[in-house]
């Protein structure tokens, strides 16, 4: 199903490359003049510190072996020139080595290179380029004329007047009638079988010819089907005897494959994995970007559809217009690991997403706007967090978790069930909480859990007498009793009791209670209505329960940290209201950047001060 899915896809591009070609940085031009006047002159295509290097569509197909062979016209200057490489040289000065072992293997890699290009000289003895490039192979280049750093590992490629000459529709047409021959198996031995791709009867695959690039930890011969050793034989049959894939279909399929993994628009890294996604119509809006960098408005898009879902037969018809693929890849000694594989309608990928953005939405109380995260940031919320740097160490990242997130985003399923305990771990651990953080546990117990759907909302829930839940809401009343008392106080009770108040919220909220009253009393010498209100607020919150819990459970820690922060928030919505009452009333407008850059992304409870 994949590697059909891939072949229609590369059916459908416009921007299709060459067969056995692909987009490779170019280090060195070597351009040769038709009219042989002038000595062949070498460009440095080397790319500025910062910039991006310049890549060209030329050759490649995967080699290996102790005689890899050449590619037509583009390779490396081991081959093009013979390059024996750079060593370290007197005052740590980079000189051309003299090693005989490196001498030799260049001058037989720049053999076999040569002996290609002649023959596909001689195969073409009407065309210009190749009556020029053989002329400038009878005058083969000499170490003087290399540039001091150019090095054997460098790409070197040949033009004529500034064109490439690989990209000649006859060099196309002759690289891959040569690939095909030598990927089609050992000659003499009948490779003729139907194709599990396309369904037809034609020349099959030994191996694919083209390795997979792009991937993380991925080396140069990376492939996507490799079966070489006796425990992945099937049947006795070793690489793609027992996988029948035709010449045409494997090669369009590992060269969709990199097409994809190099558009930025159409594939994402998450750690050592990368997520590659494309559609039936290659002109199709996925808004699969939107998991790694949401906008606003494509994403309010999202939520809003899913309050106006298709009705009647229309609705089923319209699933089949289009289809959404994606699949998630990684690396294991050079083979590709299919993590994931999806295919769905367009229309449920973004019902999927919309429900994914709304599952883990928080509220910005200050501002009165919701806010979503990318899914790196979500991963990012459950490593440790570095208080001296005040930054979350990307290290600690639980593996493959940023994969798995994507997966549940694009499956509509429950994210790892070791992402709970492992986020309360952290939470307990360091006292960080901040939106990423809370947006993470709300997307963790909505989908988890069914008993508690009324407190897995955005915003808070004054009703609610869940244990957890209002231990959470009056923790955040004492603390911004606290900071209302002293402004400037530098360690906060919740600093240094939540740990134990999230485990056993009894003995610490009684005890924080009573502390609470002097602190009171000092908000009441500058306004007695200010601290009436919150002695209120808090005693209200006590009468939820009948009882303080003495322990609570994972689960119910869970809600107290979400309990926490959307009293936080709705403290904090209050608190602008004031000002901007405040403001109207000494005739004055709070400026647009104002109110956001009042209230820190992760200190929503500063504007009670």
């Amino acid at each position: 199903m994949l590697l059909h899915s891939l072949v229609q896809h590369a059916d459908s591009r416009e921007d299709a490359v060459p067969d056995y070609y692909q987009r490779r940085p170019i280090m060195w031009q070597i351009d040769l003049s038709s009219t042989g006047e002038a000595e062949p002159l070498i460009i440095d295509l080397r790319p500025a510190k910062g910039e991006e290097p310049r890549k060209v569509t030329a050759p490649y197909t995967g080699r290996s072996g102790k005689n890899p062979p050449p590619f037509l016209l583009a390779d490396s200057a081991l081959y093009v020139l013979g390059h024996p490489g750079l060593v370290k040289g007197p005052e740590d000065k980079k000189v051309l080595s003299t090693d005989p072992k490196d001498v030799a293997k260049a001058r037989e890699r720049h053999a076999a290179y040569r002996a290609m290009v002649a023959s596909w000289c001689n195969e073409h003895p009407g065309l210009p380029q190749a009556r020029t490039l053989a002329q400038w192979l009878n005058r083969p280049s000499t170490p003087d004329d290399w540039p001091e750093d150019m090095d054997q590992g460098h790409l070197v490629a040949i033009s004529v007047d500034g064109e490439w000459i690989h990209d000649l529709p006859q060099a196309q047409r002759w690289w891959a009638e040569k690939v095909k021959s030598t990927k089609s198996g050992k000659p003499g031995r009948s490779q003729e079988g139907l194709c599990l791709v396309c369904g037809q009867v034609g020349a099959l695959l030994s191996t694919l010819p083209v390795p997979v690039k792009g991937l993380p930890n991925s080396g140069m011969n990376t492939q996507l089907i490799c079966l070489n050793q006796p425990a992945h034989y099937r049947a006795g049959i070793k690489q793609l005897g027992a996988t029948p894939v035709c010449v045409d279909c494997g090669t369009k399929a590992a060269t969709a494959l990199n097409m994809l993994l190099a558009d930025p628009e159409h594939h994402t890294r998450a750690g050592d994995s990368a997520i590659v996604w494309w559609t039936r119509n290659p002109a199709t809006e996925t808004d699969m970007w939107t998991l790694d960098n949401p906008e606003p408005t494509e994403v309010a898009q999202l939520v809003d559809a899913l309050h106006h879902p298709y009705k009647g037969r229309d609705a089923l018809a319209a699933l089949d217009d289009d289809a959404f693929y994606a699949v998630t890849l990684r690396v294991n000694t050079n083979r590709v690991i299919v993590a994931d594989w999806i295919t769905i309608p367009v229309p449920e990928l973004k019902q999927r997403l919309g429900t994914w953005f709304t599952d883990q939405q928080t509220w910005d109380g200050w501002n009165n706007t919701s806010l979503y995260w990318p899914v790196w940031r979500l991963a990012l919320a459950a490593a440790r967090w570095d208080k001296r740097k005040n930054t979350y160490i990307d290290t600690t990242i639980p593996k493959h978790l940023q994969a798995d997130l994507a997966k549940a985003a694009l499956h509509g399923t429950p994210p790892p069930a070791h992402v709970l305990p492992l986020l309360m771990q952290r939470i307990r651990a360091d006292h960080h909480i901040d939106r990423p953080r809370i947006a993470l546990l709300r997307l963790a117990l909505t989908r988890t859990t069914t008993r508690h759907k009324e407190l897995c909302v955005p915003q808070l829930n004054t009703t609610s007498t869940e244990p957890g839940y209002v231990c959470g809401r009056i923790m955040a009343m004492l603390e911004a009793i606290q900071r209302k008392a002293m402004p400037k106080v530098n360690t906060t009770i919740t600093d240094k009791y939540l740990t134990t108040a999230v485990v056993s919220p009894r003995a610490v909220l009684t005890r924080l209670r009573i502390g609470a009253r002097p602190h009171l009393r000092t908000i009441a010498r500058k306004s007695e209505p200010a601290a009436k209100a919150m002695e209120n607020r808090l005693r209200d919150a006590f009468d939820l329960l009948d009882t303080l819990p003495a322990h609570l459970n994972a689960e119910q820690q869970a809600l107290f940290i979400l309990g926490y922060e959307h009293q936080r928030a709705h403290s904090a919505r209050a608190a602008a209201e004031a000002e901007a009452i405040k403001a109207r009333e000494a005739g004055k407008e709070l400026a647009a950047d104002q109110t956001a850059d009042a209230l820190p992304e992760d200190a929503a409870d500063e504007t009670l001060r």
